[in-house]
This record gives structure tokens, sequence and C-alpha cells, in this order.
């Protein structure tokens, strides 16, 4: 009888110490869980901040006061404008709303060129700038992507922004030469 009883609580240690075993590992697994998802949270290495796109290489221009005289009726480049600069500041909700809103600015934006820009370069430069506008929102609404991808891509729409802005700039200034040619 002692035996058997003594046969019994060993049995009934192995099932406590099982179950102990399991319930630890199950927490731990848990554990390991919530750590996970915290470092993703904490971690920023693939999170574009302001200061990233600030060290982004390129040239900013500015628009010429004949440029700015020019554009001053034209709302969706004056928009165009306060995109660039959340932009700047690592907002990139514009490029992550949905599709049919960058569309629809993309299209507003051509079909509103004032009749004194609607030129042939400066179309191009629009159409590149949206090329490179669509080409960041398809990697911001991508939530794994690469820092450095992302990073591109923002640096390539500033630019294609700033060279639209410095072919406005040109043809303006050309617009204003007056060159006589010789008799």
């Amino acid at each position: 009888m002692l035996r058997e009883i003594f046969i019994l609580m060993r049995g009934m240690l192995l099932v406590a110490l099982t179950i102990c075993l399991v319930s630890c590992k199950s927490e731990q697994s848990d554990l390991d869980e919530t750590t996970n998802d915290e470092q993703e949270i904490e971690n920023p290495s693939n999170v574009v901040t302001a200061s990233d796109i600030a060290a982004i290489k390129y040239t900013d221009y500015g628009l010429s006061d004949t440029a700015e005289n020019v554009t001053r009726d034209w709302l969706k480049f004056q928009e165009l404008f306060e995109k660039i600069e959340l932009l700047k500041k690592a907002d990139l909700s514009f490029f992550t709303e949905d599709k049919a809103i960058l569309r629809s600015f993309i299209d507003d934006l051509k079909n509103e060129v004032p009749e004194k820009l609607d030129e042939p370069s400066i179309i191009v430069r629009m159409i590149a700038m949206e090329t490179a506008f669509y080409k960041l929102e398809g990697l911001a609404i991508i939530p794994n992507a690469k820092k450095e991808d992302l990073l591109d891509a923002i640096g390539e729409a500033l630019m294609s922004h700033t060279n639209l802005i410095f072919q406005i700039n040109k043809k303006l200034e050309k617009d204003n030469q007056r060159i006589e040619k010789p008799r």
C-alpha cells in the first residue's frame, strides 16, 4: 500500500511538473512575441524621419518673382508646395492615402497649368514628377519597405519637384529676354 501511494505521488508530481513546464513555456513565448512587437515599435531603423530626409543631397530651387506671379492663381501648384513641405517633415500621409486622391491631384495639377507655362519642357517635368510620386506611393504603402528604398524614392520625388521649379524659372527667364537680332 505504501508502494502504491508512492507511485501515485510520483505520477502526480510528473503531471504537475509537465503542466508547470508547458505553462512556463507558453508564457515565455507570449513574452517573446510581446518583446518582438515592442522592439519593432521602438526600433526606429526602418522609420523615416525628417532628419533622414534633410540629409538627402539635392539642390532645392525656389520660384523666381516672375514665376511666383505666374503661378499665384494655380491652386494645385500652391497645394503641391504644401505636400512637399509635409514630405520634408517625413509626413507620408499624402502618399499612403487612397490612390485616387493622388491620381486626382496630379490630374488636376496638369489640367490647370497656366497658359503661359503650358510648354512641353514643363509638361515633361510634371510627368517625371508624377512618376516619382507614384513610385513613392507604391513604397510608402508597403509596411515593411526598406528605409533606404523609401529614402531613395523620397529623394527622387523632391528632385523631380525642384526640377519642375527650375524649368518654370528658366522658361519665364527666357521669355523675358529681349534679344535683338542683327540687321
